[in-house]
């Protein structure tokens, strides 16, 4: 029995000494842990004041205060109270109205941009240990308003207001690490986004811009650490830093309207849900949006008639390229997809008011990808400055899909090509195949409508023959475009050049 309490206890000991000594946050932690973030980024942040009161620290404002190439940049931002729930966790809150104020100096003039933010029932809880650190946070409401410069001048003197507000914002950041860099996750939901632009920037007309969008929820995570304010991606990479997330939208609805001297015109849109992936890291730089079911609305006196709408079933869009300078191949993409496109039926009736034309959706999709060495950081000023060639060289493209559906003929298409770079420019090597169904019949169609002459109907067809081949379904024609390494080029196994 002696042997066995023993053992237990030893047992329980050596579990709680293998445990991280979780302790209570105390204020000045917490204050400390959100001046060290704003530091991350190659400022030095201070508080402009701060006193304490029983479980209570109440900072009067914060200071942050960084020297660029071109100048300084002081920030100024105001208070919160930080409160210790007994727990061991922190309630931060803030005071109704927060102003910020952002001065400096850059290529030797002074400038000043001032704003308040407003907020109704913000409230922050933290809670774990310093190096293990979770932000969990609500707001009813949380706006930005009365953005404008003070200095210089010209700034000054525009005439333009600007809002930003957001509802229902909840969400929750942890932090974890002690060292210099720190994992990171994040979660933020926001029921509904209000941006509102309106002004007249040159004195000539006003315009109005609004923007809602609902049901908006964010997820991301990745690494910070320290780098210069100034720093380009490559360089924030290079320091440690990465991110990657997705981004999601419910209903999202925009206007754009203006009286300029051209008279008045007015844009709006309207889309169902979208979607947003983004990724920074060693990888490269990726984004991509989805946007679907949309509606878009164009009139004004540009137009004699009365708004035009348009609808897309899908718009959609991805971008990869690589960031961080290599001796090594990196990849890239690029993809464009429009799915769904229906044109306004007024402006069908104006062009085929017979319905000759096939007025099914029209789609298009452009998806490419392939190598190249990135050799110079792209995104640093410096580089735009002293450019004096490519930044790198392409080694190989692949043209995964081509694809145009249009007024009942379709284009689709794919290939590969490798480049030799030991010239002056790029020399490609590769194969391209086509295929368009239906081109006579639309080419026909378009000559009967008066749209397209005679002639010049008989000079695409000749085209399409010399460059094409006739495949093994009505009106269809295949085309195999080859690009030798010696530069010539064959189209069907036929030299044209």
């Amino acid at each position: 029995m002696t042997r066995t309490c023993t053992l237990l206890t030893s047992s329980a000991l050596a579990l709680v000494t293998a445990l991280p000594a979780y302790a209570d946050l105390t204020a000045e932690q917490v204050l400390a842990d959100q001046l060290r973030n704003m530091e991350l980024y190659g400022m030095e942040a201070t508080v402009t004041g701060q006193s304490r009161s029983g479980d209570t620290l109440v900072v009067d404002g914060v200071r942050a205060t960084a020297e660029t190439p071109e100048g300084t940049l002081d920030m100024t931002i105001g208070g919160a109270t930080f409160r210790e729930m007994g727990d061991g966790s922190v309630e931060v809150t803030y005071p109704e109205e927060i102003p910020l104020s952002i001065k400096g100096t850059a290529e030797g003039e002074d400038f000043e941009m001032v704003m308040t933010m407003v907020q109704t029932g913000t409230r922050m809880i933290v809670s774990g240990i310093p190096e293990e650190i979770t932000y969990t946070f609500s707001s009813e409401n949380f706006s930005v308003t009365d953005i404008g410069f003070v200095a210089p001048e010209e700034a000054a003197e525009l005439d333009m207001d600007v809002s930003v507000q957001m509802n229902g914002l909840t969400g929750v950041g942890a932090f974890v690490g002690g060292g210099t860099v720190r994992d990171y996750t994040a979660d933020i939901n926001i029921d509904s986004m209000q941006v509102s632009l309106s002004g007249a920037p040159e004195g000539e007309g006003m315009f109005d811009l609004a923007m809602e969008v609902s049901n908006v929820v964010a997820d991301y995570s990745g690494s910070s650490a320290p780098q210069d304010l100034m720093a380009s991606f490559a360089q924030s990479i290079e320091a440690g830093n990465a991110t990657a997330g997705t981004a999601t939208h419910g209903p999202l609805t925009y206007t754009v309207s203006g009286d300029g001297p051209d008279g008045v015109f007015e844009v709006a849109a309207a889309v169902a849900s979208g979607e947003f992936d983004f990724a920074m890291g060693r990888e490269g730089l990726e984004y991509a949006t989805i946007s679907k079911d949309m509606t878009v609305s164009v009139g004004g006196d540009f137009n004699p008639l009365p708004p035009l709408t348009f609808k897309m079933a899908e718009s959609g869009m991805r971008f990869a390229m690589p960031v961080v300078p290599s001796e090594n191949e990196q990849d890239f993409g690029l993809r464009l997809n429009l799915a769904g496109l229906e044109v306004d039926q007024m402006l069908w009736g104006m062009i085929d008011p017979q319905g000759q034309l096939g007025r099914d959706p029209a789609t298009l999709v452009i998806d490419l990808d392939g190598a190249v060495v990135m050799e110079e950081d792209v995104f640093d000023p410096a580089f735009a400055e002293q450019m004096t060639g490519a930044p790198g060289q392409i080694n190989a493209l692949n043209i995964n899909e081509i694809l145009l559906n249009l007024a009942g003929a379709e284009l689709t298409g794919d290939g590969e090509f490798s480049f030799n770079n030991e010239g002056p420019i790029p020399m490609p090597s590769g194969v391209v195949n086509m295929m368009l169904t239906g081109g006579n019949g639309l080419l026909d169609t378009l000559v009967g409508m008066g749209l397209v002459p005679e002639e010049q109907a008989m000079g695409a067809r000749m085209m399409m023959g010399l460059f094409a081949r006739p495949g093994d379904g009505d009106d269809t024609l295949v085309s195999t475009i080859e690009v030798k390494e010696d530069g010539s080029v064959l189209a069907n196994g036929q030299r044209i050049r």
